[in-house]
Parts: C-alpha cells; sequence; structure tokens
C-alpha cells in the first residue's frame, strides 16, 4: 500500500528520541525539583549523548517549554461548561476545578518550577501570560453575562475580578501537598467573589 504524500508510515528515529527526553524529563520531574535536573539526566533517560541532546533541545529549558505546550490543553479541558455556562453552576465549576486539581497532583513539580522560572525567563513568562490571558478573558466574560442578565451584582470591573480568582486559584494549588482536598473550598470562595452570597440562588438549569 502507498503512503499518501506528505505521511509517514510512523515517528522517525528522531521523533522517537525527542519523545524519549520529554518523557523522561516528565519521569524525573515527578521524583525532584526542576532545578536539580540536569541535561546529563536527560539525556541518560533517552539513550543517546550529552552532545546528541542538543541536536533535539538547545536547553533544558526547551524541554520544559516543550512539556508545558504538551500539557497546555489540559489545563483547561474540563472548564467549558463552567465558562461558557450562566450563573452560580457549583457543579460545572467543581468539576473544572478537580481537573485542574488532578493536573496539579500529576504535573505539580513541573507548574510549579515554571511559575517559579517565571519572572526572569521570557520563554516562561509568555506561557505563563498567554495561558492566564486566555481564563481570564474567559471568565471576565462569564462575568459580564451574569451581570447583564441580574444573575451577579456588580462589582470590580469583570477582567479585574477575573484576574484575582486565575491569580488565587494558582496560588493555592501551586506548592499544595494534597490540590484535590482544595476543590470544595476554591468552589466555595470563587462562587462568593462573583456571586456573593450565592445560596440565594440556583444552579443554572
Amino acid at each position: 500500500m502507498s503512503i499518501p504524500p506528505g505521511r509517514r508510515r510512523g515517528p522517525s528515529k528522531g521523533d522517537r528520541r525527542e519523545q524519549a527526553i520529554l518523557e523522561t524529563a516528565r519521569a524525573l520531574l515527578a521524583r525532584k525539583p526542576l532545578a536539580d535536573i540536569t541535561i546529563d539526566e536527560l539525556a541518560a533517560g533517552a539513550e543517546i549523548s550529552r552532545s546528541s541532546f542538543y541536536f533535539y533541545f538547545d536547553s533544558k529549558l526547551s524541554v520544559v517549554v516543550a512539556l508545558l505546550h504538551g500539557i497546555t490543553g489540559e489545563l483547561g479541558r474540563d472548564a467549558g461548561p463552567w465558562l461558557d455556562g450562566t450563573g452560580p453552576d457549583a457543579d460545572a465549576l467543581r468539576k473544572a476545578l478537580t481537573g485542574l486539581a488532578v493536573l496539579w497532583r500529576d504535573q505539580g513539580r513541573l507548574l510549579a518550577g515554571a511559575l517559579a522560572a517565571a519572572p526572569g525567563c521570557p520563554p516562561l513568562a509568555r506561557w505563563r501570560e498567554d495561558l492566564r490571558s486566555a481564563h481570564v478573558n474567559r471568565l471576565a466574560a462569564r462575568i459580564e453575562r451574569d451581570r447583564v442578565a441580574g444573575l451577579a451584582p456588580d462589582g470590580p470591573a469583570p477582567r479585574v475580578l477575573a484576574g484575582l480568582i486565575d491569580d488565587l486559584r494558582t496560588a493555592a494549588l501551586n506548592g499544595s501537598t494534597d490540590p484535590e482536598a482544595l476543590v470544595d473550598d476554591l468552589v466555595t470562595v470563587e462562587l462568593r467573589m462573583i456571586y456573593g452570597d450565592f445560596s440565594d440562588h440556583h444552579p443554572a438549569e
């Protein structure tokens, strides 16, 4: 059977080695902080030489950025029903935060290391700002919709409030030894920040 132009029969040796470097980095990050991982460890885990490592990535930072971009979609995977909905829907928010907490549980060292290094590292700073802006923009739009519909009280500008919520949840999850244990408290706090005393409201149908 012929292979369509531009398609390969399978991953090349280079693809497999690059993936091996990423998998090694992920495994090392489960055991030690990002700052303690060396190029030699990444190369050894992928069964290549140190010089060969630089054929695939120009630095440890490049590996980290590739890993971060690989999980960016997962960070907002379960947030759609909450961000696109209306009203104080605690169940939708809980689902969104649970998915985020699980990711922090599994990828916490990578995320924490990236956030710590971001202020002095333009590639990581751009990743963080793009991620934050995407969430803040959608949450601000939701707040604005609910205020127009009379479902949420007036308060700080929607984008300001959304930014405070994003920063709060990131600070809470960052470094937590049990991110999933924070979910119920985050649901309560975020709903109160948006809706005030939401006990008088009912979840959106």
